[in-house]
């Protein structure tokens, strides 16, 4: 559309352009105020075994620019390209966006237990980078190195506000195994009888609506944050497992269920870490009695 100078009376074309925000992958470190702490590494149990709640999975995921831009997920044991490499993968619903899930199952076959690093390396809109995604303990799984453990397994299907990111149609799972504990099942039974003209009472529906608690141990940000803001919050589907050799139950094995209350944070003075309680309820509600 032409347009007038306001001087010089002279046309001139308006031209119109647009361009995309680029938002750079911006890894947190934390600054040193002095307070001893261990570095976060996240224990992962891995098991050539078919049952699901023997063999963790850890998924990662980066947004690019354009189709221009590139990235590598890279897996290093002890500082070393370990055997097994991530792979890939394309999301369904968010273009120049990919993810990748590691078997820590298949790792522990190509390259044994050990102390494990997933790096993501890019280069988007001509800016290159790296960082870490975590860093991770991997030990066979058994009854030994399970214990005092639980896991969350979450499956994304929806939109991430947050990475700015649409999970859906894309099923991603990734898996949070942290210390602590999965249980304490109340039934919360739904009643409704009735009384007849004899006063006799009979049942006519009975509904138990299962809950369970999530209790972690006093855990670092790096444990308790992603289970706040990205399992807990972004779960399409969430299955709890428990580990523990107190537990009233050893049935926790990748149990379907939901958030059923918010979580709750408990800090402690002079200490950095915090404990974790959340609700959770069946995914299903089908133990129902009923003429």
């Amino acid at each position: 559309m032409p347009i007038i100078g306001c001087e010089n009376g002279l046309t001139e074309e308006r031209i119109f352009k647009e361009y995309n925000a680029i938002k750079l992958p911006q890894p947190f470190v934390e600054e040193n105020r002095g307070v001893k702490d261990c570095c976060c590494e996240l224990l992962v149990l891995g098991s050539s075994s078919n049952n699901s709640w023997e063999s963790d999975k850890t998924s990662a995921w980066l947004k690019l620019s354009d189709a221009g831009d590139t990235f590598t997920f890279k897996l290093y044991k002890s500082g070393a390209l370990a055997n097994y490499q991530p792979l890939p993968n394309a999301f369904v619903n968010e273009p120049n966006a990919w993810f990748t899930t590691i078997d820590w199952g298949a790792v522990i076959v190509s390259d044994g237990v050990g102390c494990f690093s997933l790096e993501i390396e890019y280069s988007i809109s001509g800016v290159s980078g790296s960082f870490t995604w975590a860093n991770y303990t991997l030990k066979q799984y058994n009854t030994q190195n399970a214990l005092g453990t639980a896991r969350l397994r979450a499956v994304f299907d929806g939109y991430h506000e947050i990475e700015g990111i649409n999970f859906s149609a894309s099923n991603i799972t990734t898996d949070w195994r942290f210390y602590g504990y999965i249980g304490n099942r109340q039934p919360n039974m739904e009643i409704d009888n009735i009384i007849f003209g004899n006063r006799e009472m009979k049942r006519v529906i009975r509904e138990n609506l299962n809950s369970y608690e999530i209790i972690t141990d006093p855990l670092n940000e790096c444990v308790i944050k992603p289970i706040v803001d990205l399992i807990l919050l972004s779960e399409n589907n969430l299955f709890v497992s428990d580990y523990n050799a107190h537990n009233h139950s050893y049935r926790y094995q990748d149990l379907p269920v939901i958030v059923s209350e918010s979580p709750e944070l408990e800090y402690y003075d002079f200490s950095r870490k915090a404990k974790l309680t959340c609700k959770v309820a069946d995914k299903f509600k089908n133990t129902r009695t009923y003429y």
